[in-house]
């Protein structure tokens, strides 16, 4: 006998498993130790969403040796390189302008 004691419809198709939530994290907590206590993901997060917990930026590179001829700076040292030692290690600046003497 055909058809007796079987099933005619298929069992449901389950539903798709919705795609998973994307994380989210709390950019404060933690955040005065966050470069030991956070997670790589966290770190990646939340310098990406609230610009926090990124990496420091790269050191620029010594363009020049403020050591080299640093006893005859202000005679031997071009323009660019006070400017550079400077800005980036404090030697070779300019001395302030002296206030003119009272009248």
């Amino acid at each position: 006998q055909v058809g007796k004691g079987c099933t005619t419809t298929q069992a449901p198709t389950p539903a798709p498993t919705p795609p998973p939530t994307p994380l989210t994290f709390d950019c404060n907590a933690g955040f005065p130790n966050w470069q030991m206590g956070w997670s790589v993901q966290k770190k990646a997060w939340c310098c990406q969403h609230s610009r926090r917990g990124c990496p420091p930026p790269p050191t620029p590179a010594c363009l020049f040796d403020c050591a080299a001829g640093f006893v005859n700076w202000q005679a031997g040292w071009s323009q660019e390189k006070k400017i550079w030692c400077c800005e980036h290690e404090g030697k070779g600046c300019a001395a302030a302008t002296p206030c003119p003497p009272p009248r």
